[in-house]
């Protein structure tokens, strides 16, 4: 016999209805989470992109599902010493993955209609808009 006040356990959550949020570059559908992990799916149209943008508090992974972007990204102190931490530009393509830790900046450019999966943790975290095709920066 276990004797464990909480077990730890796993289970399955059954397609249900996904919030889906059109954005400028396309749409985000949220699904299903557990204590401040959560997912997305990111769908950004070919010549469309992300905002040039940093999280406070949340870490994300993002991995190429399809498509091909390419990407802007830095470290935390890219911002405030962008000569000895420079921004870097990558092309991504199907399978390869991008590790976003909280306060650095980044950007998502679609070479071609992509879709993206999102994993991160502090859903609540707003983001830090730096730079912004739609007129989104704060």
């Amino acid at each position: 016999m276990i004797d464990k006040k909480h077990i730890k356990s796993a289970w399955i959550i059954r397609a249900t209805p996904t919030k889906i949020y059109q954005k400028p570059w396309g749409e985000e559908q949220n699904w299903s989470g557990f204590q401040g992990i959560h997912g997305k799916t990111l769908f950004i149209r070919e010549g469309e992109r992300t905002s040039l943008k940093y999280y406070p508090r949340k870490t994300e992974m993002l991995f190429v599902r399809s498509g091909t972007v390419e990407v802007t990204y830095g470290n935390e102190c890219s911002l405030l010493d962008p000569v000895a931490n420079p921004m870097k530009n990558e092309t991504m393509a199907e399978g390869d993955t991008l590790m976003v830790q909280s306060c650095c900046p980044y950007r998502i450019s679609a070479l071609a209609d992509s879709e993206i999966i999102e994993i991160g943790d502090n859903m609540a975290d707003k983001p830090v808009r730096l730079e912004d095709d739609y007129g989104r920066v704060e």
